[in-house]
């Protein structure tokens, strides 16, 4: 206990230290697809603390063979989504698209840090992405997106709130129970993943290789709040085509030779909001909370010149779903069906069928409120005076591998808000960031070191296929 209470001193007195390691880590560029050089300064800082490091490449052949309906293509920010696909993502169909010269992991591995425990606690793995989204649009930043400014109280940059915040926040609490000379009966997994913009490719392979424990707490941004659960996500495009022809040669006499894509739009709108009111319909959600199936049409692209029909438009959009919806492959087939249709039922459709793929895919996450970890993370907060809500969360993220994949009870806890999440301006109260390193703290000590019925956690460590460094 008393060294507990050293490690929660170290921290209050070493705010300016916690801040400081925050911004350099802001600093340090690390876009989807340019992780590497942040991930050998966040190795650096791992090892310093005593960790046994672990830097490895995601296997993308390794992840589609054991998570075929799962896994995804590797993105970049620079190629984002760039490799549709109508039924599931392949390896293979990676290999015969020649877009794996951008498309790969070369340079971008993922940062294992494990403490080892002293035996007959329970293990942890703590989670986090070091990649962010890109600066765009640049132009409306009124920061240095790369600047770690402070300003108020509240440090600007991208990656501040989502999720470098709840990295930092994690790697501060491991520094101060380390120099605090806390003794951790349990193991510490500590993972700083690549890619979890767009694919989750990077927890996905820590599963893969065995890196589990006890529990994890995936360190995205909830206000410090507890979360056990997170919709499914869906990315979805539908390409439409016609025949371009100008005004005088739009019509055959009475037939009608030149279709515009456009014209088709309005039947695969309809289409696509019949699959949100279908899965809406009955719902069973209260009046103040979301509804279970929720689409977006974000972006449309089409025609070349105003006086010819339009020969292509593809429209784009994602949706949110509930995990009670169901699984994220039968969604897939409720929008295949509804296309189809469509395409049955319209005259232009028939001779013109609208084609539907899919972008990006993520399960989603259920767990009860009652897992160990969510109790006890509860009771930690309520004595510290946070708040000790378990609740529902609102967005995908990479809790859905360490639970479906992984079989790892866990939550979702950090500091900062997805309200900042991929915009302009991207910031974190630097206060909240502070009570997330005590909160931390607390609860590894407490985790790690309560007694467990079950066979020592050190065992449920599994490390496979590593390159150490």
């Amino acid at each position: 206990m008393e060294q507990l209470q050293h490690a929660l001193a170290l921290a209050r007195d070493q705010y300016a230290r916690s801040i400081d390691t925050l911004r350099m880590l802001v600093r340090a560029r690390s876009l989807t697809g340019e992780e590497g050089g942040a991930q050998r300064m966040v190795a650096n800082l791992v090892r310093v603390l005593g960790a046994d490091v672990t830097t490895a490449e995601p296997d993308v052949g390794a992840l589609f063979e054991a998570f075929p309906t799962v896994a995804q293509y590797p993105t970049h920010w620079e190629h984002d989504l760039i490799l549709p696909y109508m039924d599931l993502p392949t390896h293979q169909a990676l290999q015969d698209s020649g877009l794996q010269t951008v498309l790969n992991y070369d340079g971008r591995p993922n940062v294992i840090g494990f403490w080892k425990g002293t035996g007959g606690g329970r293990s942890l793995v703590l989670n986090a992405h070091i990649d962010t989204v890109t600066i765009e649009p640049a132009a409306q930043w009124t920061r240095d997106p790369f600047g770690g400014e402070v300003v108020d109280g509240v440090m600007y940059g991208r990656g501040t709130s989502d999720m470098k915040g709840g990295l930092t926040a994690a790697l501060m609490a491991m520094t101060y129970l380390h120099e605090a000379g806390v003794k951790l009966r349990g193991d510490v997994v500590f993972q700083s993943v690549v890619n979890e913009e767009h694919a989750g490719n990077g927890t996905l392979d820590a599963v893969r290789r065995g890196f589990v424990a006890d529990a994890a707490i995936v360190l995205e941004p909830t206000n410090n709040t507890i979360m056990i659960s997170h919709p499914g996500g869906l990315y979805w495009q539908v390409t439409l085509t016609g025949t371009q022809r100008s005004p005088g040669a739009r019509w055959k006499g009475a037939e009608q030779d030149g279709v515009s894509a456009i014209e088709l739009l309005s039947p695969v709108v309809e289409a696509l909001l019949s699959v949100e009111r279908s899965y809406n319909q009955d719902r069973t959600s209260g009046a103040n909370e979301p509804a279970p199936f929720s689409m977006v049409m974000g972006k449309i692209a089409g025609g070349h010149y105003e006086t010819v029909t339009a020969g292509e438009v593809v429209l784009k959009g994602g949706a949110y779903f509930a995990p009670d919806v169901g699984d994220v492959v039968a969604v897939m087939e409720r929008f295949r069906a509804a296309i189809a249709e469509a395409n049955a039922r319209h005259p232009l459709l028939r001779r013109y069928p609208a084609k539907l793929e899919f972008l990006h895919h993520d399960d989603s996450t259920s767990q009860s409120h009652d897992i160990t970890i969510a109790q006890r993370m509860s009771a930690v907060l309520a004595h510290r005076g946070g708040e000790s809500g378990i609740h529902a969360g609102t967005f995908c993220c990479d809790m859905r591998h360490l639970v479906n994949q992984g079989n790892i009870p866990s939550i979702i806890f950090g500091p900062g808000t997805i309200a900042q999440a991929h915009k302009p301006d991207e910031h974190i109260v630097l206060a909240e960031y502070l009570a997330c390193i005590e909160h931390l703290i607390a609860f590894i000590a407490h985790w790690c070191n309560e007694d467990t019925d079950r066979a020592p956690s050190n065992a449920t460590i599994r490390r496979h296929a590593s390159t150490h460094t």
